[in-house]
């Protein structure tokens, strides 16, 4: 393989050692694989992500909506109940 000189800044060489020592590699090896894994993703990775966010968010949204609703119908349920207990408070008083 041939040799290429490549300069990183300080915590880049830091992380890739950390990581080199953790995954059991040499750190050329592991520059390699960030390097191929660099390779690897699309060059539409972004916007790849982007729509899965999205497609992930619409469920999310819905839920959030019915748990809104749901919240609503709880509060005015103990609105009513404290009307009644007052009413009915009211008319023992009497």
């Amino acid at each position: 393989m041939p040799a290429t000189l490549v300069q990183i800044d300080a915590k880049q060489k830091t992380r890739l050692a950390r990581l080199a020592k953790l995954n059991g590699h040499s750190f050329s090896q592991e520059l390699q694989y960030a390097i191929d894994l660099y390779l690897v993703l699309s060059p539409d990775i972004d916007k790849e992500l982007e729509a899965l966010a999205r497609s992930a968010n619409q469920p999310a949204k819905r839920a959030s909506r019915r748990l809104n609703r749901t919240l609503g119908f709880v509060s005015r349920a103990l609105e009513k109940l404290a009307a009644r207990r007052r009413l009915r408070s009211e008319q023992s008083e009497s």
